[in-house]
Protein backbone atom coordinates (compact mmCIF):
# COMPACT_ATOMS: atom_id res chain seq x y z
CA UNK A 1 0.00 0.00 0.00
CA UNK A 2 2.76 2.55 0.92
CA UNK A 3 4.74 1.66 -1.96
CA UNK A 4 1.33 2.27 -4.61
CA UNK A 5 0.82 6.06 -2.40
CA UNK A 6 4.07 6.71 -3.11
CA UNK A 7 3.87 5.54 -6.87
CA UNK A 8 0.82 7.83 -7.18
CA UNK A 9 2.53 10.81 -5.15
CA UNK A 10 5.71 10.67 -7.80
CA UNK A 11 3.29 10.57 -10.76
CA UNK A 12 1.71 13.76 -10.16
CA UNK A 13 5.20 15.29 -8.79
CA UNK A 14 6.81 14.48 -12.61
CA UNK A 15 3.65 15.61 -13.84
CA UNK A 16 4.38 19.55 -11.69
CA UNK A 17 7.56 19.32 -12.98
CA UNK A 18 6.68 18.80 -16.71
CA UNK A 19 4.62 22.00 -16.37
CA UNK A 20 6.26 24.04 -14.57
CA UNK A 21 10.51 22.92 -14.46
CA UNK A 22 12.95 26.04 -16.10
CA UNK A 23 15.94 24.33 -16.97
CA UNK A 24 19.43 26.21 -17.22
CA UNK A 25 20.39 27.26 -20.55
CA UNK A 26 22.55 25.54 -22.26
CA UNK A 27 23.26 22.63 -19.48
CA UNK A 28 23.52 19.00 -19.62
CA UNK A 29 23.29 16.10 -17.01
CA UNK A 30 25.43 12.83 -17.88
CA UNK A 31 24.87 9.51 -16.73
CA UNK A 32 28.07 7.28 -17.11
CA UNK A 33 27.62 3.41 -17.62
CA UNK A 34 29.42 2.75 -14.19
CA UNK A 35 31.62 4.11 -11.53
CA UNK A 36 34.95 4.85 -12.52
CA UNK A 37 37.74 2.03 -13.09
CA UNK A 38 37.28 0.66 -16.28
CA UNK A 39 39.34 2.92 -18.41
CA UNK A 40 36.57 2.15 -21.77
CA UNK A 41 34.12 3.49 -19.43
CA UNK A 42 35.95 6.98 -18.67
CA UNK A 43 36.87 7.03 -22.07
CA UNK A 44 33.20 7.65 -23.08
CA UNK A 45 32.21 9.87 -19.99
CA UNK A 46 35.53 11.91 -21.30
CA UNK A 47 34.42 12.10 -24.96
CA UNK A 48 30.72 13.02 -23.67
CA UNK A 49 31.86 16.34 -21.57
CA UNK A 50 34.61 17.56 -24.31
CA UNK A 51 32.05 17.34 -26.81
CA UNK A 52 29.17 19.22 -24.76
CA UNK A 53 31.80 21.63 -23.71
CA UNK A 54 32.70 22.26 -27.47
CA UNK A 55 29.02 22.28 -28.64
CA UNK A 56 28.38 25.03 -26.27
CA UNK A 57 27.40 23.37 -23.06
CA UNK A 58 28.52 25.82 -19.85
CA UNK A 59 26.81 23.32 -17.18
CA UNK A 60 27.30 19.82 -17.02
CA UNK A 61 26.42 17.40 -14.15
CA UNK A 62 27.74 13.77 -13.72
CA UNK A 63 25.52 10.83 -12.09
CA UNK A 64 27.53 9.09 -9.38
CA UNK A 65 26.21 5.30 -8.06
CA UNK A 66 27.96 5.37 -5.21
CA UNK A 67 28.73 8.60 -2.85
CA UNK A 68 32.73 7.78 -2.81
CA UNK A 69 32.77 7.63 -6.40
CA UNK A 70 35.58 10.09 -7.89
CA UNK A 71 35.48 12.05 -11.10
CA UNK A 72 37.98 14.50 -9.93
CA UNK A 73 40.15 13.73 -13.02
CA UNK A 74 37.43 15.44 -15.31
CA UNK A 75 37.38 18.79 -16.09
CA UNK A 76 34.35 21.18 -16.37
CA UNK A 77 31.42 19.11 -14.17
CA UNK A 78 29.70 21.52 -12.46
CA UNK A 79 27.67 19.24 -10.23
CA UNK A 80 27.45 15.15 -8.82
CA UNK A 81 24.63 14.27 -7.96
CA UNK A 82 24.78 10.34 -6.32
CA UNK A 83 22.04 7.53 -6.58
CA UNK A 84 23.83 5.33 -4.34
CA UNK A 85 20.60 5.11 -2.52
CA UNK A 86 18.49 4.27 -5.17
CA UNK A 87 20.85 1.73 -6.83
CA UNK A 88 21.23 -0.04 -3.55
CA UNK A 89 17.33 -0.09 -2.32
CA UNK A 90 15.34 1.90 -4.63
CA UNK A 91 14.90 5.23 -1.96
CA UNK A 92 11.88 6.74 -3.21
CA UNK A 93 13.21 10.02 -1.46
CA UNK A 94 16.08 9.60 -4.33
CA UNK A 95 13.63 9.26 -6.78
CA UNK A 96 11.80 12.75 -6.10
CA UNK A 97 15.35 14.62 -5.52
CA UNK A 98 16.89 12.77 -8.53
CA UNK A 99 13.57 14.32 -10.96
CA UNK A 100 14.07 17.64 -9.52
CA UNK A 101 17.84 17.67 -10.24
CA UNK A 102 17.14 16.75 -13.56
CA UNK A 103 14.34 19.30 -14.42
CA UNK A 104 17.14 21.80 -14.23
CA UNK A 105 18.78 20.35 -16.99
CA UNK A 106 18.06 21.05 -20.34
CA UNK A 107 19.11 17.27 -21.45
CA UNK A 108 19.48 14.06 -19.62
CA UNK A 109 22.17 11.67 -21.50
CA UNK A 110 22.51 7.82 -20.83
CA UNK A 111 25.64 6.63 -21.90
CA UNK A 112 24.17 3.36 -22.89
CA UNK A 113 27.62 1.15 -23.69
CA UNK A 114 27.14 -2.22 -22.99
CA UNK A 115 25.04 -2.27 -20.07
CA UNK A 116 21.56 -1.69 -21.61
CA UNK A 117 20.93 -5.79 -22.49
CA UNK A 118 20.87 -7.21 -19.07
CA UNK A 119 24.45 -8.85 -20.20
CA UNK A 120 25.93 -8.49 -16.78
CA UNK A 121 23.31 -8.67 -14.69
CA UNK A 122 19.08 -7.57 -15.43
CA UNK A 123 19.28 -5.74 -12.49
CA UNK A 124 21.94 -3.20 -13.27
CA UNK A 125 20.28 -2.38 -16.81
CA UNK A 126 17.35 -2.52 -15.42
CA UNK A 127 17.88 0.28 -12.74
CA UNK A 128 19.11 2.55 -15.88
CA UNK A 129 16.30 2.52 -17.79
CA UNK A 130 14.36 3.17 -14.76
CA UNK A 131 16.41 6.30 -14.30
CA UNK A 132 16.16 6.76 -17.59
CA UNK A 133 12.07 6.65 -17.47
CA UNK A 134 12.54 9.18 -14.53
CA UNK A 135 14.45 11.80 -16.63
CA UNK A 136 11.81 11.76 -19.47
CA UNK A 137 8.49 11.47 -17.08
CA UNK A 138 9.45 14.84 -15.98
CA UNK A 139 9.65 16.36 -18.99
CA UNK A 140 13.60 16.19 -19.35
CA UNK A 141 14.92 15.78 -23.27
CA UNK A 142 16.61 12.54 -22.60
CA UNK A 143 18.46 10.28 -25.23
CA UNK A 144 20.53 7.26 -24.51
CA UNK A 145 23.82 7.11 -26.84
CA UNK A 146 26.45 4.90 -27.67
CA UNK A 147 25.38 1.64 -26.79
CA UNK A 148 25.50 -1.69 -28.01
CA UNK A 149 22.76 -5.00 -27.29
CA UNK A 150 23.49 -8.37 -28.07
CA UNK A 151 21.68 -11.09 -30.06
CA UNK A 152 20.07 -12.11 -26.86
CA UNK A 153 19.25 -9.47 -24.00
CA UNK A 154 17.59 -10.27 -20.91
CA UNK A 155 13.62 -10.13 -21.69
CA UNK A 156 12.59 -7.82 -19.15
CA UNK A 157 15.21 -5.13 -20.09
CA UNK A 158 13.93 -5.17 -23.65
CA UNK A 159 10.35 -4.74 -22.02
CA UNK A 160 11.44 -1.59 -19.97
CA UNK A 161 13.19 -0.24 -23.08
CA UNK A 162 10.09 -0.48 -25.27
CA UNK A 163 8.14 1.14 -22.42
CA UNK A 164 10.64 3.91 -22.42
CA UNK A 165 8.12 7.29 -24.09
CA UNK A 166 8.97 7.82 -27.31
CA UNK A 167 10.74 11.40 -26.97
CA UNK A 168 13.76 9.01 -25.39
CA UNK A 169 16.08 9.35 -28.61
CA UNK A 170 18.27 5.75 -29.14
CA UNK A 171 21.25 6.00 -30.71
CA UNK A 172 23.00 2.48 -31.75
CA UNK A 173 26.98 2.46 -31.58
CA UNK A 174 27.24 0.12 -34.88
CA UNK A 175 24.99 -1.13 -37.19
CA UNK A 176 24.42 -4.38 -36.02
CA UNK A 177 23.17 -2.94 -32.80
CA UNK A 178 21.21 -0.42 -34.43
CA UNK A 179 19.19 -3.04 -36.14
CA UNK A 180 18.84 -5.18 -33.26
CA UNK A 181 17.58 -2.64 -31.86
CA UNK A 182 15.25 -1.77 -33.88
CA UNK A 183 13.92 -4.93 -34.52
CA UNK A 184 13.72 -5.80 -30.53
CA UNK A 185 11.96 -2.54 -29.92
CA UNK A 186 9.95 -1.87 -32.83
CA UNK A 187 11.13 2.16 -32.64
CA UNK A 188 13.48 4.31 -34.17
CA UNK A 189 17.01 3.84 -33.43
CA UNK A 190 19.52 5.83 -35.04
CA UNK A 191 23.06 4.87 -36.12
CA UNK A 192 26.13 6.34 -34.93
CA UNK A 193 29.57 5.39 -33.75
CA UNK A 194 30.86 4.90 -30.36
CA UNK A 195 31.68 8.19 -28.74
CA UNK A 196 35.31 7.55 -27.84
CA UNK A 197 36.25 7.63 -30.92
CA UNK A 198 36.29 11.83 -30.63
CA UNK A 199 38.67 11.48 -27.88
CA UNK A 200 41.67 13.04 -28.19
CA UNK A 201 45.24 11.91 -27.21
CA UNK A 202 47.35 13.03 -24.99
CA UNK A 203 50.91 12.84 -26.10
CA UNK A 204 52.67 15.14 -23.46
CA UNK A 205 52.40 13.35 -20.18
CA UNK A 206 55.16 11.69 -18.16
CA UNK A 207 53.75 8.25 -18.23
CA UNK A 208 53.43 8.59 -21.81
CA UNK A 209 56.60 9.89 -22.58
CA UNK A 210 58.06 6.81 -20.55
CA UNK A 211 56.41 4.36 -23.31
CA UNK A 212 57.30 6.56 -26.32
CA UNK A 213 60.88 6.02 -24.75
CA UNK A 214 60.83 2.44 -24.79
CA UNK A 215 59.19 2.19 -28.03
CA UNK A 216 61.49 4.06 -29.48
CA UNK A 217 64.28 2.27 -28.22
CA UNK A 218 62.68 -1.16 -29.16
CA UNK A 219 61.66 0.22 -32.65
CA UNK A 220 65.90 1.51 -33.12
CA UNK A 221 66.79 -2.49 -32.36
CA UNK A 222 64.59 -3.08 -35.40
CA UNK A 223 61.89 -4.43 -33.92
CA UNK A 224 58.10 -4.28 -34.32
CA UNK A 225 55.65 -3.29 -31.06
CA UNK A 226 52.53 -4.82 -30.48
CA UNK A 227 50.32 -4.03 -28.20
CA UNK A 228 48.50 -6.61 -25.69
CA UNK A 229 45.54 -6.85 -23.26
CA UNK A 230 44.35 -9.18 -21.15
CA UNK A 231 40.61 -8.95 -19.96
CA UNK A 232 39.87 -10.10 -16.44
CA UNK A 233 36.14 -9.93 -17.25
CA UNK A 234 37.00 -12.99 -19.20
CA UNK A 235 37.15 -15.37 -15.72
CA UNK A 236 33.46 -14.51 -15.16
CA UNK A 237 32.59 -15.38 -19.49
CA UNK A 238 34.32 -18.75 -19.96
CA UNK A 239 33.25 -21.64 -17.42
CA UNK A 240 36.19 -23.29 -15.34
CA UNK A 241 38.64 -20.49 -16.36
CA UNK A 242 41.12 -19.56 -13.77
CA UNK A 243 43.56 -16.88 -13.80
CA UNK A 244 46.28 -19.01 -13.93
CA UNK A 245 44.95 -20.51 -17.27
CA UNK A 246 44.27 -17.29 -18.69
CA UNK A 247 47.90 -16.28 -17.56
CA UNK A 248 49.44 -19.04 -19.25
CA UNK A 249 47.38 -18.98 -22.38
CA UNK A 250 48.69 -15.33 -22.98
CA UNK A 251 52.55 -16.37 -22.02
CA UNK A 252 52.60 -19.18 -24.46
CA UNK A 253 51.41 -17.20 -27.03
CA UNK A 254 53.59 -14.34 -26.73
CA UNK A 255 56.34 -17.16 -26.29
CA UNK A 256 55.01 -18.87 -30.05
CA UNK A 257 54.64 -15.27 -31.25
CA UNK A 258 58.26 -14.31 -30.10
CA UNK A 259 59.37 -17.74 -31.98
CA UNK A 260 57.67 -16.61 -35.40
CA UNK A 261 58.57 -13.39 -35.43
CA UNK A 262 62.51 -12.88 -33.79
CA UNK A 263 61.94 -9.21 -33.82
CA UNK A 264 58.66 -8.61 -31.81
CA UNK A 265 58.01 -6.85 -28.48
CA UNK A 266 55.53 -6.33 -26.92
CA UNK A 267 53.38 -3.36 -25.01
CA UNK A 268 51.25 -4.58 -22.28
CA UNK A 269 47.95 -2.65 -21.77
CA UNK A 270 45.99 -2.96 -18.45
CA UNK A 271 42.61 -0.98 -19.63
CA UNK A 272 40.78 -1.90 -16.29
CA UNK A 273 41.62 -1.45 -12.66
CA UNK A 274 38.52 -2.84 -10.78
CA UNK A 275 38.01 -6.61 -9.48
CA UNK A 276 40.01 -8.91 -7.63
CA UNK A 277 41.99 -9.91 -10.45
CA UNK A 278 42.23 -6.95 -12.72
CA UNK A 279 43.71 -6.14 -15.69
CA UNK A 280 46.76 -4.92 -14.08
CA UNK A 281 47.14 -8.15 -12.21
CA UNK A 282 47.05 -9.65 -15.39
CA UNK A 283 49.11 -7.96 -17.00
CA UNK A 284 52.06 -8.28 -14.14
CA UNK A 285 51.36 -12.16 -14.39
CA UNK A 286 51.72 -12.67 -18.10
CA UNK A 287 55.15 -10.23 -17.72
CA UNK A 288 56.26 -12.64 -14.96
CA UNK A 289 55.15 -15.73 -16.83
CA UNK A 290 57.48 -15.39 -20.33
CA UNK A 291 61.28 -16.33 -20.67
CA UNK A 292 63.65 -14.53 -20.10
CA UNK A 293 64.19 -13.49 -23.36
CA UNK A 294 60.71 -12.31 -24.41
CA UNK A 295 60.52 -10.08 -20.91
CA UNK A 296 63.58 -8.69 -22.32
CA UNK A 297 61.43 -7.06 -24.63
CA UNK A 298 58.00 -6.91 -22.82
CA UNK A 299 56.91 -3.45 -20.70
CA UNK A 300 53.45 -3.03 -19.12
CA UNK A 301 52.38 0.33 -19.23
CA UNK A 302 51.99 2.51 -16.17
CA UNK A 303 48.93 2.59 -14.24
CA UNK A 304 46.92 4.36 -13.13
CA UNK A 305 46.53 6.72 -16.54
CA UNK A 306 43.55 8.83 -18.38
CA UNK A 307 41.70 7.20 -21.47
CA UNK A 308 43.80 10.15 -23.19
CA UNK A 309 47.31 8.99 -22.19
CA UNK A 310 46.53 5.30 -23.43
CA UNK A 311 45.31 6.63 -26.78
CA UNK A 312 48.48 7.89 -27.33
CA UNK A 313 50.49 5.32 -25.76
CA UNK A 314 49.15 3.28 -28.13
CA UNK A 315 49.23 5.43 -31.64
CA UNK A 316 52.57 4.07 -32.63
CA UNK A 317 52.15 0.51 -32.56
CA UNK A 318 52.59 -2.00 -35.38
CA UNK A 319 49.26 -3.88 -34.27
CA UNK A 320 46.90 -4.31 -30.67
CA UNK A 321 45.58 -7.64 -29.83
CA UNK A 322 42.94 -6.50 -27.04
CA UNK A 323 40.82 -8.34 -24.78
CA UNK A 324 39.00 -4.59 -24.38
CA UNK A 325 36.53 -3.04 -27.13
CA UNK A 326 37.27 0.59 -25.76
CA UNK A 327 41.28 -0.38 -26.51
CA UNK A 328 40.32 -1.57 -29.51
CA UNK A 329 38.57 1.89 -30.01
CA UNK A 330 41.35 3.75 -29.21
CA UNK A 331 43.82 1.72 -32.21
CA UNK A 332 41.81 2.23 -34.19
CA UNK A 333 40.76 5.45 -33.96
CA UNK A 334 44.10 6.41 -35.10
CA UNK A 335 44.62 3.99 -37.95
CA UNK A 336 45.99 1.16 -35.68
CA UNK A 337 44.86 -2.45 -36.79
CA UNK A 338 43.88 -4.44 -34.16
CA UNK A 339 42.35 -8.10 -33.24
CA UNK A 340 40.18 -9.22 -30.53
CA UNK A 341 39.14 -11.54 -28.22
CA UNK A 342 35.57 -11.29 -27.98
CA UNK A 343 33.75 -11.60 -24.83
CA UNK A 344 30.94 -9.80 -25.14
CA UNK A 345 28.15 -9.66 -28.64
CA UNK A 346 29.57 -6.51 -29.53
CA UNK A 347 33.27 -6.80 -31.63
CA UNK A 348 31.53 -7.62 -34.51
CA UNK A 349 29.23 -4.52 -34.61
CA UNK A 350 32.34 -2.67 -34.28
CA UNK A 351 34.25 -3.79 -37.24
CA UNK A 352 31.23 -3.21 -39.51
CA UNK A 353 31.99 0.32 -39.00
CA UNK A 354 35.33 -0.26 -40.89
CA UNK A 355 33.45 -3.05 -43.45
CA UNK A 356 36.06 -6.16 -41.74
CA UNK A 357 35.10 -9.37 -40.25
CA UNK A 358 36.94 -12.46 -39.00
CA UNK A 359 38.95 -10.23 -36.77
CA UNK A 360 37.67 -12.26 -33.71
CA UNK A 361 38.05 -14.97 -31.65
CA UNK A 362 35.79 -16.84 -28.57
CA UNK A 363 37.49 -16.51 -25.17
CA UNK A 364 36.96 -20.29 -24.79
CA UNK A 365 39.20 -20.61 -28.27
CA UNK A 366 41.73 -18.92 -27.32
CA UNK A 367 43.01 -20.70 -24.17
CA UNK A 368 43.18 -23.42 -26.32
CA UNK A 369 46.91 -24.67 -26.87
CA UNK A 370 48.13 -22.67 -29.85
CA UNK A 371 44.96 -20.85 -31.05
CA UNK A 372 45.67 -17.35 -29.68
CA UNK A 373 48.91 -17.38 -31.29
CA UNK A 374 47.82 -18.80 -34.68
CA UNK A 375 44.94 -16.19 -34.52
CA UNK A 376 47.40 -13.66 -33.80
CA UNK A 377 50.29 -14.55 -36.50
CA UNK A 378 46.86 -14.92 -38.98
CA UNK A 379 45.66 -11.44 -38.45
CA UNK A 380 48.90 -9.58 -38.27
CA UNK A 381 50.06 -10.67 -41.81
CA UNK A 382 47.13 -8.96 -42.46
CA UNK A 383 48.57 -5.60 -40.81
CA UNK A 384 49.04 -3.29 -43.81
CA UNK A 385 46.07 -4.27 -45.89
CA UNK A 386 44.04 -3.63 -42.44
CA UNK A 387 45.50 -0.73 -41.57
CA UNK A 388 44.38 0.95 -45.09
CA UNK A 389 40.96 0.11 -44.65
CA UNK A 390 41.04 1.28 -41.31
CA UNK A 391 42.35 4.28 -42.43
CA UNK A 392 39.99 4.92 -45.14
CA UNK A 393 36.67 4.36 -43.04
CA UNK A 394 37.99 6.30 -40.35
CA UNK A 395 36.91 9.77 -41.16
CA UNK A 396 33.55 8.46 -41.58
CA UNK A 397 33.30 6.55 -38.27
CA UNK A 398 34.29 9.97 -36.94
CA UNK A 399 31.59 12.16 -38.15
CA UNK A 400 29.28 9.14 -36.99
CA UNK A 401 30.43 9.33 -33.08
CA UNK A 402 29.99 12.89 -33.59
CA UNK A 403 26.74 13.05 -34.40
CA UNK A 404 25.21 11.26 -30.58
CA UNK A 405 25.13 14.58 -29.29
CA UNK A 406 24.20 16.61 -32.13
Amino acid sequence: MKRKVYAILFSIYTALLRLFRKPEPDSALVMPPYSPGSFGDEAVVTSVVVQLARLGVKKIGLISYRDHDDWSYLSGIAEVFSLQDYFEYESWGVRFRFCRTASRYERFIVLGTDVMDGYYGGRDSQQRIAVTEMAARAGVPTRIISFSFNSRPNPECVQLLKQLPASVRMFGRDPLSRQRLADFLQRPVELVADVAFTLEPSPETDKVQSVYRWVEAERHAGRAVIGVNANHILLEQVQGLTPERLVHAYAAALQEITQRYLNISFLLVPHDIRGKVSDVMLAEAIYAAVPEEVRAHCMIIPTPCKPAEIKAMVAGLDFVLSGKMHLAIAALGQGVPVACIAYQDKFEGLFQHFELDGLTIQPQDAVLPGKLAAFFIEKYEQRQVLADQVSRRLPAVRELARKSLA
